[in-house]
């Protein structure tokens, strides 16, 4: 009996135990890999379906927080402290920098500009004599100073003269910085036994100096010059036709701000259109002769 070899079966508890756990463990294990791949997937779709967030733009000139010690101007350019992710960036531009002799700089063409007024202001104060008790001293402050002038009507007036208009009709500049304006002008004057008239429309030439500033002083008396004769404009056309009534009210339409009573003279065929003829009174009764251009729809050409 000693020697009978007694087997017994043997339980494995511990493999047991742990095989409903690792069961478990690969099914979690699954579950976070299928998870996980959806979410991934949803990542690329996002990302292939969305654009992606714009890059910063760099700016080459950013703002100065302090100012050198330098004379300019700076115009100040808006810049936002925070952009939104959902915002678009846009490029912010460089302030401008302007030298203050920028700023002082005079364009030639006002240099023009002004010697052109200084020129029809000095021909009004010329050719006006009046009772001013001031006499020539407007004309005296516009030439230079010590000039001595000669005896003026503004001295002792035998009849009264005022100018009318004045107007700068060619300006040149000289070689020596001295602008030649001529003047267009138109005087009325009255005798010391008549009443104010229209004298014939003249013209002088004045010189002008202008300074880097924009200052001006005649240098000389007027000069006397003649007006050039204008061109030879084409004749009014001479067959009148009876015009459409389109015609007719485009036309006076176009001249229904000016005057009242409108009155159609004549019309004839001109190029591209019509020349329309009427008459309109102002407000003091007088009846004024008008021509109107419209085109075939009435429209003004």
């Amino acid at each position: 009996m000693d020697d009978q070899h007694e087997e017994v079966e043997h339980i494995p508890w511990g493999e047991l135990l742990t095989s409903p756990d690792d069961g478990r463990r690969r099914m979690i294990d699954l579950a976070a890999g299928a998870l996980g791949a959806v979410v991934l997937g949803m990542v690329l779709a996002r990302l292939f379906s969305s654009a992606p967030d714009p890059a910063p733009v760099a700016v080459e000139a950013p703002v100065a927080t302090a100012a050198p010690q330098v004379s300019v101007v700076t115009v100040p350019v808006a810049v936002p402290e925070t952009t939104s992710a959902t915002t678009t960036s846009t490029t912010v531009p460089a302030p401008i920098l302007y030298r203050e002799a920028d700023l002082m700089a005079f364009p030639p063409e006002w240099e023009a500009r002004a010697a052109a007024a200084r020129a029809e202001w000095f021909v009004t104060d010329f050719f006006t004599a009046d009772l001013e008790p001031n006499g020539v001293a407007d004309v005296r402050g516009a030439l230079p100073a010590g000039v001595m002038l000669p005896e003026m009507p503004q001295d002792g007036a035998v009849g009264l003269s005022y100018v009318e208009w004045a107007r700068a009709a060619w300006v040149e500049a000289g070689p020596d910085g001295i602008y030649r304006v001529r003047v267009v002008y138109r005087m009325l004057g009255a005798p010391p036994d008549r009443g104010f008239q229209r004298l014939p429309v003249r013209a002088v030439e004045v010189r002008v100096a202008v300074s880097d500033s924009g200052g001006t002083v005649v240098v000389d008396l007027p000069s006397p010059v003649t007006l050039p004769p204008g061109p030879d404009p084409q004749p009014w056309p001479e067959a009148a036709e009876e015009a459409p009534q389109a015609v007719v009210d485009g036309a006076m339409s176009a001249v229904a701000g000016w005057g009242s009573e409108h009155r159609l003279l004549s019309s004839a065929r001109v190029t591209g259109g019509w020349r329309v003829m009427l008459t309109a009174a102002d407000e003091l009764g007088n009846r004024w002769p008008l021509t109107v251009y419209v085109d075939e729809a009435g429209m003004p050409m």
